[in-house]
């Protein structure tokens, strides 16, 4: 199965479908190794760690981004969290906005021992 059938199926009981936040350009930036809960994500970012239960290295992104793969994390998580003010996040399992995709319900996350990846992505669901 690949891996964006194994996030789309686990993601899948807290996803919700939808559109995108309105705003900002795709701002991303690394954060400090080795977090250890969901809380470490910022309000208004959706973050992914290397190693489930929220471990190793953090990586956020806001806005909408065309191109995650320059981001090693968002190439191979265990863990996510959308920590977004008012919208829901949206994924694409290719670069641009194409591809499998799958919408992360505001305020969900999830972690284990799946390997999970995503290429690009926008905001949805604003409310």
């Amino acid at each position: 199965m690949r891996m964006t059938r194994k996030f789309a199926a686990v993601a899948g009981g807290v996803v919700l479908t939808g559109g995108l936040l309105a705003g900002s350009a795709g701002a991303v930036s690394a954060a400090e190794a080795a977090p250890q809960a969901a809380s470490d994500c910022p309000s208004g970012w959706f973050c992914v760690w290397s190693g489930k239960n929220y471990t190793g290295h953090m990586q956020k992104v806001a806005g909408t981004n065309a191109d995650l793969t320059k981001f090693a994390v968002f190439q191979d998580f265990k863990s996510w969290y959308n920590h977004g003010k008012s919208c829901d996040y949206k994924w694409y399992a290719k670069k641009n906005h194409q591809g499998t995709s799958g919408v992360i319900a505001r305020g969900a996350k999830g972690t284990g021992d799946t390997r999970w990846y995503q290429k690009s992505n926008k905001w949805v669901n604003c409310r």
